[in-house]
């Protein structure tokens, strides 16, 4: 009886100890728990002022229907306001200290003229959004603007954009200042 007891004992112990890992040379990536993580790192951001100029009458608000815009923004650690009307929104241009704005398409020309008039111009950096654009309109939109939007639909790919524009922006001011 303890021959058979200790036997089984033996048996138990090998089949528990020799699990897949403890064989496993180099292919240790292929066991399921221990896959790799193919996520971006977070980006190192800088605090950013972003003004959001949603007007009504533009298709930005059906655009940024899908994604919580402020929420993303503010965990980001990014300071985001919204407007909504003309009037709002040049009392806000006014005021300054942009670092971004975001506007729907049509409208980015428009705030580009009016910031040519304020002391900042060349810090603001202006988005546009586009709303299922046309192989056209999008052709035309990137000739216009070094980055534009398509139709975002998920808030890290907004964030990306965001944190892309930011950063062109930044090696930007610094070549400026190389170039001094």
């Amino acid at each position: 009886m303890s021959v058979r007891l200790l036997a089984f004992g033996v048996v138990l112990l090998l089949g528990i100890g020799a699990g897949g890992d403890l064989f496993a040379c180099g292919d240790k990536f292929l066991v399921v728990s221990r896959g790799t993580r193919f996520q971006r790192a977070a980006a190192a951001r800088q605090s950013a002022s972003i003004l959001v100029y949603a007007n009504p009458a533009s298709d930005l608000p059906k655009a940024l229907a899908n994604v919580a815009v402020e929420s993303t923004l503010r965990k980001a650690g990014y300071r985001p306001t919204f407007v909504t009307s003309g009037a709002e929104f040049d009392d806000a241009l006014r005021q300054g200290g942009w670092d971004l704005v975001l506007v729907a398409m049509p409208d980015g020309q428009i705030v580009i003229s009016r910031l040519r008039g304020t002391a900042g111009q060349g810090a603001t950096v202006v988005l546009p959004v586009l709303y299922n654009p046309t192989n056209v309109e999008l052709a035309q939109a990137k000739k216009q603007f070094p980055l534009v939007i398509k139709s975002p639909t998920k808030s890290q790919m907004f964030l990306d954009a965001i944190d892309e524009a930011l950063a062109a922006r930044a090696r930007a001011k610094s070549a400026g200042k190389m170039g001094d």
